[in-house]
């Protein structure tokens, strides 16, 4: 493994943990990023310093790079690299790198992998396994996405770029399946294919997690002997709710009551997947599910940020349909009058070309709704494709919902009132919303806006 290390791309979300994995290791660690912002802030709180914008020159004396899947193979950082030859890697390979020797619990899933990787770490953590966490979102308590620990290590596995095919994992889990990334797999069929490879390739005398709905994910592994461990109702492990008001949710399992402090059973089908993950290294299911009790929860997944005048304001990375449905049922009943709005970023021209009407469809359980333009990441524009068509998708549901431009954003949230808005999307979305929520004195002088 280098000492000396520089990420390209350093500042999302799982660039920055892998930096801080490879810090927690002693290496020395730069980073680079277009634009650093408010994810390099537990980077830079570590020691590791991140440039803004990229130069050839912060290649020079490392001994190896690290670039994100949105960097093109193309960019100058690692051509210069390449003159210089100095090993470079993606981040799936550098991840693969870093949990060689580990025991090593890996999280794969269209929806809640963050979530579920998490409570995963949370449980091992509050049961005194000292594990190392590294999750696509940060979590209260750790630093950032990344939790230092010994060689139980937990790790989000990403379907993109077929990045979770690189890992080995002792256990590994699916907590969701859904036709995402076909611009990698072709069609659903391979995507499938891909999750039923991921799950046989755990170690020998290793356990898979799968769904109950989704066990024919683990028949491969089933076939080569791994143990499989079914969650959900009729499963192996099933964890009910049995009620709860506002934010959080009482529950049982295994004849066990306990609270999660979550709303939604998205979530509560994501501590299950935990639960029965943690298993498989040896904390009994009502352990687990006792400690989750403790669980502080994942930032950007309905994480409340403020107030809007009398409105709730959320934050939620929901970006496919079936996240933003679950956020909606979530959020319904959790607020006095049980009015929300959504204010929704579309992730991806591809995904929207794909997926608009099913984008609106969901938006329609709002009372109204407000689409921003795409946000593009990683791909240019496609003809066509805008934050239009997701609006006349939702109109065409029934809903109360328009594009803007976020200039417009602020007049128009004015002019509407709601007891929460959620603010939806997996782009730039959360900086506009707290930047919002920070100016929320003007908020409650605002029309229509409740004092």
């Amino acid at each position: 493994m280098p000492e000396r290390i520089h990420l390209v791309g350093a500042c999302g979300s799982g660039m920055s943990a892998l930096a801080l994995w490879y810090a927690s290791l002693g290496r020395t660690v730069t980073g680079c990023d277009r634009d650093p912002g408010k994810g390099c802030e537990a980077l830079e709180r570590a020691g590791i310093r991140v440039f803004a914008g990229q130069d050839p020159a912060h290649v020079e004396g490392m001994d190896g790079v690290v670039f994100s899947a949105a960097v093109p193979r193309t960019d100058p950082e690692l051509v210069r690299a390449d003159e210089l030859g100095i090993p470079v890697l993606r981040r799936s390979e550098a991840l693969e790198e870093l949990t060689r020797g580990t025991t090593l619990l890996a999280v794969a899933g269209a929806h809640g992998k963050s979530t579920t990787t998490a409570m995963t770490g949370w449980i091992l953590q509050e049961c005194g396994l000292d594990p190392t966490v590294m999750v696509g979102a940060s979590i209260p308590g750790w630093t950032g996405g990344f939790r230092a620990g010994g060689a139980l290590a937990v790790v989000e596995a990403d379907e993109y770029d077929r990045a979770f095919l690189r890992l080995r994992p002792s256990c590994a889990a699916v907590t969701s399946f859904a036709a995402e990334h076909l611009e990698c797999y072709g069609d659903r069929a391979a995507l499938d294919m891909a999750f039923g490879v991921f799950l046989e390739m755990t170690a020998p005398g290793g356990s898979v997690v799968v769904p109950k709905e989704l066990a024919h994910l683990a028949r491969w592994a089933a076939r080569i002997g791994r143990r499989v461990i079914l969650t959900g109702p009729g499963g192996d492990i099933e964890c009910r709710r049995t009620g709860g008001t506002g934010w959080e949710q009482t529950c049982e399992t295994d004849g066990v009551p306990w609270r999660l402090g979550l709303p939604g059973a998205h979530n509560l089908r994501n501590a299950c997947t935990a639960a029965a993950l943690a298993s498989t290294v040896g904390v009994p299911v009502e352990r687990s599910v006792r400690a989750l009790e403790s669980f502080p929860g994942v930032g950007r997944r309905l994480e409340r940020i403020g107030m809007l005048g009398a409105a709730v304001a959320v934050s939620d990375y929901a970006h496919h349909p079936d996240e933003m449905e679950a956020a909606l049922e979530a959020l319904a009943g959790l607020t006095a009058g049980g009015r929300i709005g959504v204010v929704f970023q579309p992730h991806l021209y591809s995904r929207t070309a794909a997926m608009a009407e099913d984008m609106g469809r969901a938006l329609s359980t709002a009372a109204w709704s407000l689409v921003l333009p795409v946000f593009g990441a990683r791909e240019l524009p496609i003809p066509g494709v805008d934050a239009e068509q997701v609006a006349a998708a939702a109109r065409r549901a029934g809903a109360d919902c328009v594009s803007c431009r976020p200039e417009e954003l602020a007049g128009l949230l004015r002019s509407r009132s709601a007891d929460a808005v959620v603010f939806m999307g997996a782009g730039t979305i959360d900086g506009m919303a707290r930047a919002l929520v920070g100016e929320e004195a003007s908020w409650r002088s605002g029309p229509g806006r409740p004092s």
